[in-house]
């Protein structure tokens, strides 16, 4: 499925910041969507038309710098929570992607950079694609990315995120890695003769396995429209995914993004909010089911991939928001 409908973030002021809204009209551009481009303001108030007619000619501004044109275009400025209100508004429209740069903002309180575009990636069901302040081009002009990294963990969420990983790679006829990343290394200690050895048997016979286990997730003819690989590696998962894209020069992360309870996310911490500060390239955010506990091992829960069909552009959360409307020319 290609989303019908995108709603693009505008978090600065500076329309010379605008690299989401620019990156957001190629997307809509690609898959001939509608383009909805919110900017909420910071105080309780919807702003009046000086504000509006000021975002819509950022808006013009950034079309035709980027080229694509023909883009229906709806301007909207919104009030309130950002994270409540842009997630209302993309359920009343439908939102099928997010777009929202990834670096620091202020707006009722402070926003350490990537943590808006996890915060407002949890608030709605729809994919959210965090983009850095200067993302790489794609290689090929027009054809959004075609070097893609799926995190795979055997949880729902990234279950999920790899069906949104096909379907661009599908779509973009692209290579896709599917990268699980295990807990540590075992030669960080120091170990010498047959228990060296044995580690290393053990070690190699592991990633065998997993890498088995990632293969099995592969649709039968997928290899037929993209170039498909498996990898695992050891290490802290946020560094090994951020160093696997850097090896590969990827153009998109794609992460799961599982609902954690509040325990389990002090315990574990945020693979996704550890990303999201540290990459250079756009990180999509493929929001999950409840995750995995992290008391109960990962293995249980392979081989329901199956279960989650290719599914780029879900329904967001729906809600109501007080709104400025018009359309761009």
């Amino acid at each position: 499925m290609k989303p019908k409908t995108i709603v693009s973030v505008l978090e600065s002021s500076s329309a010379a910041k605008d690299v989401a809204l620019t990156r957001a009209l190629s997307l809509a551009h690609w898959y001939g969507s509608n383009l909805h481009v919110i900017h909420v303001g910071p105080s309780s108030r919807v702003s009046g038309d000086a504000i509006h007619n000021e975002l819509v000619e950022r808006i013009t501004l950034a079309a035709n710098e980027s080229g694509a044109r023909g883009v229906a275009i709806t301007p909207t400025v919104l009030s309130g929570s950002p994270v409540r209100a842009i997630a209302d508004y993309s359920g009343r429209v439908g939102a099928d992607l997010i777009v929202v740069g990834k670096g620091a903002r202020r707006s009722k309180g402070y926003w350490s950079t990537g943590s808006f575009a996890a915060a407002l990636g949890k608030a709605v069901s729809s994919p959210t694609i965090a983009i850095p302040s200067g993302p790489a081009e794609p290689t090929e002009p027009g054809i959004p990315f075609r070097n893609i990294l799926s995190a795979i963990d055997f949880s729902d969420a990234s279950f999920l995120a790899l069906s949104e990983a096909l379907a661009l790679a599908q779509q973009s006829g692209g290579h896709l890695t599917l990268l699980h990343v295990l807990d540590g290394f075992p030669y960080e200690s120091v170990y010498s003769g047959s228990r060296a050895f044995r580690l290393m048997r053990d070690s190699r016979a592991h990633v065998a396995r997993v890498n088995r286990d990632l293969q099995s997730l592969i649709p039968p003819d997928a290899l037929n429209w993209s170039e498909i690989e498996v990898a695992t590696v050891y290490g802290q998962a946020h560094k090994a995914i951020l160093a696997a894209a850097s090896e590969r020069r990827t153009e998109l992360i794609v992460l799961g993004l599982p609902r954690r309870a509040r325990l389990e996310q002090f315990l574990a911490g945020s693979t996704a909010h550890k990303v999201l500060r540290r990459a250079t390239s756009p990180v999509l955010l493929v929001p999950g089911p409840s995750t995995v506990s992290i008391f109960r091992p990962a293995e249980e829960h392979a081989g329901q991939f199956a279960r989650y069909p290719s599914a780029f552009g879900l329904r967001a959360v729906g809600g109501t928001v007080r709104a400025t409307e018009g359309r761009a020319s």
